[in-house]
């Protein structure tokens, strides 16, 4: 039940249970990203329980249920500025940018990973950031 400086627990909790099991590695790395950006950080989902996992088809090993990922998203910034962001913390070895939905997914796996969601949220390859208009 790990919580950050800037996000309350409720935040940080799962949608369907309420049950918080983010890692505090997680927690850091979402106070960095909010000291790095100077701005209010919108956490969309953060720990997720295996049954809202599979409501929001999450990927069956999701980095959610381990409580070491999170949506996150920021008013007036594109998904490419966030992940401009994202890079430059150490502790994020994983990111998922979303352009049409304007997030990003950040996590703290053991090995860096990096993809992208199309217009309709389904996972696909990596592509150089761009500016996508909606």
């Amino acid at each position: 039940m790990a919580i950050g400086k800037y996000f309350s627990e409720r935040e940080l909790a799962c949608k369907h249970c309420g049950v918080n099991k983010c890692t505090q590695e997680l927690c850091d790395v979402l106070d960095a990203f909010r000291e790095a950006v100077g701005k209010p950080v919108i956490v969309d989902d953060a720990y997720r329980c295996p049954v809202h996992n599979a409501a929001v088809g999450g990927a069956p090993n999701s980095q959610h249920m381990l409580g070491e990922a999170a949506d996150i998203k920021v008013d007036v910034m594109s998904a490419a500025q966030l992940e401009a962001v994202a890079e430059k913390i150490p502790a994020i070895h994983g990111i998922g940018r979303g352009d049409y939905q304007a997030y990003i997914h950040v996590d703290v796996r053991e090995k860096p990973a990096r993809w992208c969601y199309n217009e309709n949220g389904a996972e696909v390859p990596y592509y150089a950031p761009h500016e996508v208009n909606t």
